[in-house]
């Protein structure tokens, strides 16, 4: 399986075309009510690794905060045209082979940012700055990150504390007197996911929600494969 660095580094000219073409697209619309516009998911991380279909289509999706001005009423259609994916709860666009997957929004301050559950905040986070012709968000960033720092401090403690409390003898001995052996299993596994999520604060990061697939994709691949092979070879 090959690490992060190793994905960015293969993938780094590849990264750089895309980005081209997503800033071609900036470049091709109306931003006369646009304030901010921001590169999110896989390709700002530089991980972003999709398919290329028969005819040059890409099988995955540019994602793009875009934040109207302060009193703007403008709408996602006004700038970029039909709804193409409606199922997808965001503006899906396709434009030269490359689909886009647009969250259209208010100006994120400091106060809007704090009111988002976690994997928003994540996205926040990792993405990268195309178009802030104002320094906007750019000054409202710093403001973001500093509260962003005490919160996942408060949120590593947190975890860190309930997952004591879950495995602690009181809990344990509640469970194991009443021989509620799947309730003790559960408390165990609560408390493995709270310290997933605590090693993301300790990292710097608050939990995404694309943690879900990498870790089911690890599961499948290196757990159940394994059953699998092991259960046809005897």
């Amino acid at each position: 399986m090959k690490n992060k660095e190793a994905i960015i580094e293969r993938q780094k000219e590849f990264i750089q075309e895309i980005k081209n073409k997503v800033s071609d697209f900036i470049n091709s619309i109306n931003k006369s009510e646009i304030e901010t516009i921001l590169l999110s998911g896989s390709l700002s991380r530089g991980d972003f690794f999709p398919r290329i279909k028969d005819g040059g289509d890409i099988d995955g999706m540019v994602d793009l905060i875009v934040m109207r001005k302060k009193g703007s009423s403008i709408k996602a259609e006004d700038v970029f045209g039909p709804d193409q994916e409606p199922p997808i709860p965001f503006h899906c666009v396709k434009v030269n082979n490359l689909w886009y997957e647009i969250l259209f929004t208010d100006f994120i301050d400091a106060d809007t940012f704090t009111s988002y559950d976690e994997p928003k905040k994540f996205s926040v986070l990792e993405s990268q700055i195309l178009y802030d012709p104002n320094g906007s968000y750019k000054n409202e960033l710093e403001k973001i990150k500093d509260y962003a720092r005490e919160d996942l401090k408060n949120s590593l403690n947190n975890s860190l504390g309930y997952i004591h409390y879950l495995l602690s003898d009181y809990k344990k001995d509640r469970w194991y007197r009443r021989g509620a052996f799947i309730q003790l299993h559960e408390n165990l596994n609560t408390a493995i996911r709270a310290g997933i999520r605590a090693l993301y604060y300790l990292n710097g990061f608050y939990s995404s929600e694309e943690d879900y697939f990498r870790r089911e994709k690890i599961f499948m691949d290196n757990i159940v494969g394994f059953i699998e092979n092991k259960a046809s070879a005897s």
